[in-house]
């Protein structure tokens, strides 16, 4: 009897530790295989079919990917002219823009009705660059041969329309513009409605490729006195050559001025996750590379000339890979 006692009571002790033991999985798993937690973001692109949305595209998948716990939505947006105060208003937390942009909210100017400042750079998207072309037939050889021509800018107030405007204003040319969606323009140069066309964009666009396809088409050089008084007096271009062969038709390098389309951001964002997102993108930007080609003409040592500040936690990385950001470049709040 005694030792049937001893038996059942080493039987309840073996089920009393088996039942605890069982639970300790169910106890320490969540500290063991927590997830991160989930970040949500909210990325404005542009028009759909743009570059620069492509652009972001590509971007958010990269971000998705290699950030755990990140979620981004990409929205459709009309570009740079619009961007800015949905990221002041905090509606957006990154979006596309352009130095000229960027020069002209933080000043008030054109579609900016008061001056903006609540927006941070993150970094450069690639390398606009002034293209100005038309019929390989056409008597227009130069930037000043477009004075009363019919010149299609591509859409009315977009920020490559009134940068060509700016550009067009200070050689003293006076076209007759016309304006439209960039599928549009591609048509109406197709069908002669124009004698030519002046967008700022990546290289190689396809838009002029799709137009090369169908009608013979050359660039309009920018003479050096041209390119040194446009940059002179619009602080947010550059002298700049695209080369021979960008284009098939392409075969001589093309002397023009650039800017740089860019990504901001909402100051408000933690260091830690713009830093993030500033070493994710550069880290694979061969694979932005590879969605985009225009994304090849820009790196991380483009930051320094960015026009509007940049974010703290970009800074971060910019900085841990040796690029000196200057102290005029840094936001602050």
């Amino acid at each position: 009897m005694k030792r049937k006692k001893i038996e059942r009571g080493v039987l309840l002790t073996f089920v009393f530790l088996l039942a605890i033991w069982m639970t300790l999985p169910i106890v320490w798993a969540p500290e063991a295989t927590a997830a991160p937690e989930t970040v949500q973001l909210k990325i404005g692109g542009s028009t759909i079919g743009t570059l620069i949305y492509m652009q972001c595209a590509v971007m958010t998948d990269v971000w998705k990917r290699y950030i755990p716990g990140l979620d981004i939505t990409l929205m459709a947006t009309g570009g740079s002219a619009v961007n800015h105060l949905p990221i002041e208003r905090g509606e957006l937390d990154i979006a596309t823009s352009a130095l000229p942009a960027d020069w002209w909210v933080l000043n008030g100017m054109h579609f900016a009705k008061t001056k903006l400042s609540n927006f941070a750079t993150l970094l450069p998207a690639n390398k606009a660059f002034h293209h100005a072309f038309t019929y390989i037939d056409s008597p227009i050889k130069s930037w000043k041969d477009l004075d009363a021509k019919r010149v299609q800018l591509g859409a009315r107030a977009s920020a490559t329309a009134l940068t060509n405007e700016e550009i067009l204003q200070v050689l003293g040319v006076n076209p007759k513009f016309f304006f439209s969606t960039p599928n549009e323009a591609i048509d109406m140069v197709k069908d002669r409605r124009v004698d030519a066309m002046v967008y700022g964009v990546g290289a190689p666009w396809s838009g002029i490729m799709d137009i090369s396809k169908d009608v013979q088409i050359r660039l309009i050089p920018m003479k050096p006195e041209e390119q040194e008084k446009v940059a002179k007096t619009l602080p947010y271009l550059a002298p700049s050559v695209m080369p021979s062969k960008t284009y098939s038709f392409q075969n001589e390098d093309y002397p023009t001025v650039s800017t740089y389309p860019n990504l901001i951001v909402r100051p408000a964002l933690s260091e830690e996750l713009v830093y993030k997102l500033t070493k994710v993108a550069w880290e694979h930007w061969d694979e932005v590379v590879k969605g985009v080609p225009a994304a090849k003409w820009v790196s991380p040592k483009d930051i320094v000339y960015m026009v509007a500040p940049v974010h703290p936690g970009a800074v971060k990385y910019y900085k841990e890979i040796g690029i000196n950001i200057p102290d005029r470049l840094i936001w602050k709040k």
